[in-house]
């Protein structure tokens, strides 16, 4: 630093072979513009940078402000964004049901339980005058299971197969559900023999799910 001005930065790994009385100085590494992440980045461009490097400095008004790294997409920020698509995208599955699929408990073969469940739901919302459609009382991933089991509904959210549309709308559901539950978003870095979401997978999840809202909202 620089009075208020960062200067560089140093890794921690390359300083473990450092003579004691080295200066810190002379393992300092220049902050380069490859390193820099506008603060206007939107959410899928920070996905993409961060699957390529591990960390960048926030830049804005000719300053670096601070530090963006991958845990920063385990925190409430990231949490908060993710929720408000995926729910507005749960609104719009509801819509395309109910336009394309009225009659979806008839074409598609759900788990009895599930729908009785839906059923019952419906059923106490009535009774207390507070009633919706039925979709409301559905799960996101029986939505989802609606959607990649009728032609139309897949058709319009803009994939190509029932089969692609269960695929990736099951990774979907999947983040969903962490989200809504505050547990992690990325898993590990893909490195060593580390199991669930890595920055990559959640890059595709994010492209489905922007996709779907940008297919339906037209």
């Amino acid at each position: 630093m620089d009075g208020e001005t960062v200067v560089g930065y140093v890794e921690l790994d390359h300083l473990q072979d450092a003579a004691a009385d080295d200066q810190i100085a002379a393992h300092t590494n220049p902050v380069t513009l490859e390193e820099i992440i506008s603060t206007d980045a939107t959410f899928d461009e920070v996905l993409s940078a961060l699957y390529e490097a591990p960390f960048y400095f926030l830049g804005g008004r000719n300053r670096l402000t601070g530090i963006l790294t991958r845990a920063d997409l385990n925190t409430s920020p990231a949490l908060i964004h993710l929720f408000d698509r995926i729910t507005l995208l749960e609104e719009r599955f509801r819509e395309l049901i109910l336009d394309e699929a009225p009659d979806w408990k008839e074409r598609v073969s759900l788990d009895p339980n599930i729908v009785e469940d839906i059923e019952e739901r419906h059923a106490d919302a009535r009774q207390s005058n507070i009633e919706l459609d039925e979709t409301h009382y559905a799960q996101f991933s029986t939505l989802a299971t609606i959607i990649s089991s009728i032609e139309a509904c897949w058709d319009a959210c803009g994939f190509s197969s029932d089969h692609r549309a269960s695929s990736q709308l099951d990774d979907l559901t999947k983040l969903r559900n962490s989200v809504a539950h505050s547990q992690l978003i990325v898993q590990h870095t893909g490195e060593g023999l580390g199991k669930g979401r890595t920055i990559g997978s959640v890059e595709q999840t994010y492209t489905t799910l922007t996709d779907c809202l940008d297919a339906v909202s037209t």
